[in-house]
């Protein structure tokens, strides 16, 4: 198992040509080629979305699998703190610490507060100018997402869609449109708002869990 957070998220470094949806499917894709991998399962929620979405229409002989969610399927149905970032103007957070904005949002996107050695790491993963750095991935929606609406009716990948039916950001309604594109999916909605895996750890491991073992196979 390889767990990484995608440049410019968590403390990852970043570089400009990968803070976009379509940026990142090529770096999804040159990270499978570097550690030599042929074929795989993928879970991507919240941005990996939209980037693993992308990778598998590319090259859907990589993914055995994919496990998404919680990411922006169309600009327009983003709300709330995201659908201001992305109207926000490049260089918006340049001169600002990151940090108490990234912290805030994440305190405000989940249902349960998460604990503070948790905040600490979502504070830290936005510090300086990272926030700004990071906006510039959603700022790239209106452009990349109508592309990726154009191809998911011809993505074959089996792919497991979980949603926060509470999520204040990317409502339910990025997933539904999701499933409804997609051939072979799996739609399910969880109790629980924007950040599934701190709200609800246990349930939506398991959740993905019972995808991996054998639920993919059946689609």
């Amino acid at each position: 198992m390889i767990a990484l957070d995608l440049p410019g998220f968590g403390v990852s470094d970043s570089r400009p040509e990968v803070l976009s949806p379509e940026g990142m499917a090529a770096f999804i894709l040159q990270t499978a080629a570097h550690f030599g991998i042929s074929r795989m399962h993928a879970i991507g929620p919240d941005v990996g979305t939209s980037s693993l979405l992308l990778a598998a229409a590319r090259k859907p002989e990589l993914f055995e699998s994919l496990v998404v969610g919680g990411g922006a399927a169309n600009a327009d149905l983003a709300a709330g703190q995201l659908k201001d970032l992305i109207a926000s103007e490049p260089g918006a957070f340049a001169a600002i610490d990151g940090g108490p904005i990234g912290a805030g949002f994440v305190s405000q996107s989940a249902r349960v507060e998460p604990p503070p050695a948790v905040l600490e790491d979502y504070r830290q993963a936005s510090a300086g100018r990272r926030f700004e750095d990071a906006t510039n991935f959603v700022r790239a929606y209106p452009r990349d997402l109508p592309r990726l609406e154009r191809v998911l009716g011809e993505i074959e990948t089996p792919i497991l869609i979980l949603v926060g039916r509470d999520d204040p950001i990317v409502p339910p309604e990025n997933g539904r449109l999701l499933a409804a594109r997609l051939p072979r999916n799996r739609y399910i909605e969880l109790d629980g708002g924007h950040l599934l895996w701190e709200d609800i750890p246990e349930i939506y491991a398991a959740e993905i869990e019972r995808w991996l073992a054998s639920g993919y196979r059946v689609l």
